[in-house]
């Protein structure tokens, strides 16, 4: 009893390319247009943009924050690293001040991040909403996101006197500098809520800040929910 050997992929007359089986319809070779389809970065600068002038303005001035800070820190721990490693000494200014002034980094980034949607969201109900659910889940979902960082202001400001009692441990700066960062931070994202509530429910929530099921025809690009 004779048996036919396997057939060799590279034997003549037989395509290496080819597949069988449940491979059969598949394309072996990656085209420009499947690149394209996993390239996400375009669009993002529109679906970025803050929708009215409130958050636009204040995503501006953290975004200036942010820099100054982080500016200084690169200056400070340059300098750190320049004297310990080869000047063999310190500089206390250089050794804290990174660090008193990282929430102002932390603050700043926040602040555009809320400016312009830019916060990590579970959104695995919402996005499934579309048309005037989704327009309402939006502004019931702001409303509560202004209440809640409003409530968080109000505790923050019960923190001032303490925190203003409090000094760092080598420059003896008042530790309110550094807390400071978290009550603007807190503050301003109230503000900012606010201002996103009262324009979604005038206004309507803008066509870029809807899921791709709510979109228009003539939309195509897709950007998560609050």
């Amino acid at each position: 009893m004779s048996s036919t050997p396997p057939t060799s992929p590279h034997e003549p007359g037989r395509d290496p390319g080819r597949s069988t089986g449940r491979d059969a319809d598949r394309d072996p070779v990656i085209t420009e247009e499947d690149l394209a389809a996993l390239d996400t970065s375009e669009g993002h600068a529109d679906d970025a943009r803050p929708e009215e002038k409130v958050n636009e303005i204040t995503a501006r001035i953290g975004g200036w924050i942010a820099m100054l800070a982080t500016a200084v820190i690169v200056v400070l721990v340059t300098i750190a690293v320049v004297m310990r490693y080869f000047l063999n000494s310190s500089l206390p200014i250089a050794a804290e001040g990174p660090t008193y002034l990282f929430p102002w980094l932390i603050a700043g980034g926040a602040i555009v991040a809320q400016g312009s949607r830019g916060h990590i969201a579970v959104d695995v109900l919402v996005s499934r909403l579309s048309g005037e659910a989704y327009r309402k889940a939006q502004i019931a979902i702001w409303t509560f996101s202004t209440v809640l960082l409003g409530y968080m202001t109000y505790l923050a400001v019960y923190l001032i006197g303490p925190m203003s009692d409090q000094s760092t441990p080598i420059m003896g700066w008042p530790q309110m500098g550094s807390f400071g960062a978290f009550l603007v931070m807190i503050a301003v994202m109230t503000v900012q809520a606010g201002a996103r509530t009262l324009h979604y429910a005038r206004h309507g929530v803008p066509d870029h800040a809807l899921p791709h099921a709510a979109q228009s025809p003539s939309a195509s690009k897709e950007t998560p929910g609050a």
